[in-house]
């Protein structure tokens, strides 16, 4: 019992030791740095203002606005976050100075799946931006592309609205998004260059996936 309640009172003083030094080492850090920021409210050590948008971020962020002003600035964790709130202040990011921030932020899971973050999503504003946009316009999302694969849609929908057919003629509950989510799956199977359809994706299937994320990324990896 004596030695279980050293090991707690150490982790606790370990714990405060190591928050003070992450607020001395924040301040100094701040410090050193002359950067203008919006007003935004001050937030926690470590998490910074996560705890402070509660179950309605929308409507935290809506608060904030009429406080701090059309534009705010949030630590979000490690991570740092402007918001622009009002059309004026959006219009500044999006359309008067688009250029400068049209790049994402870094981020692991686009190094380490999207090609080193080379994919059109993730990839700077640029030549080869550009010319992936270009042949997913072409080849893709582009007229005549949408009315070559009409068909693939059109299949593909009446598979989806035969399998509602059937779990609601067992009386059971339709889950609309798992449904979608394979219906997109497959069409997208067969959009790619190898034009593959998961012929096993049937109501059965889908119902014991239980359509989650990770199910549903691992069959458009294996298309």
């Amino acid at each position: 019992m004596i030695i279980t309640m050293i090991l707690l009172w150490e982790i606790a003083m370990a714990a405060f030791l190591f928050l003070i030094t992450q607020l001395v080492v924040t301040s100094l850090f701040q410090k050193c740095k002359s950067r203008k920021l919006p007003p935004g409210p001050r937030g926690w050590p470590l998490i910074g203002a996560l705890p402070l948008l509660g179950a309605m971020p929308h409507a935290t962020l809506a608060k904030m606005a009429k406080r701090y002003g059309p534009l705010m600035y949030l630590k979000m964790g490690t991570g740092h976050m402007v918001v622009a709130s009002t059309p004026d202040a959006a219009r500044a990011f999006l359309e008067t100075l688009d250029f400068n921030f049209s790049n994402r932020p870094p981020i692991a899971a686009a190094t380490h799946l999207n090609y080193n973050a080379q994919d059109m999503a993730f990839a700077d504003y640029g030549p080869r931006w550009k010319l992936l946009r270009k042949l997913s316009n072409l080849h893709m999302l582009g007229g005549k592309a949408l009315e070559e694969w009409a068909r693939v849609r059109e299949a593909e929908v009446g598979h989806m609205l035969r399998a509602m057919c059937e779990v609601s003629g067992r009386g059971e509950a339709v889950v609309v998004l798992e449904m979608l989510s394979y219906a997109t799956a497959n069409m997208i199977g067969q959009v790619k260059p190898e034009g593959v359809r998961d012929e096993g994706v049937g109501v059965e299937r889908v119902q014991g996936h239980g359509g989650g994320a990770d199910e549903f990324v691992r069959t458009l990896q294996h298309r």
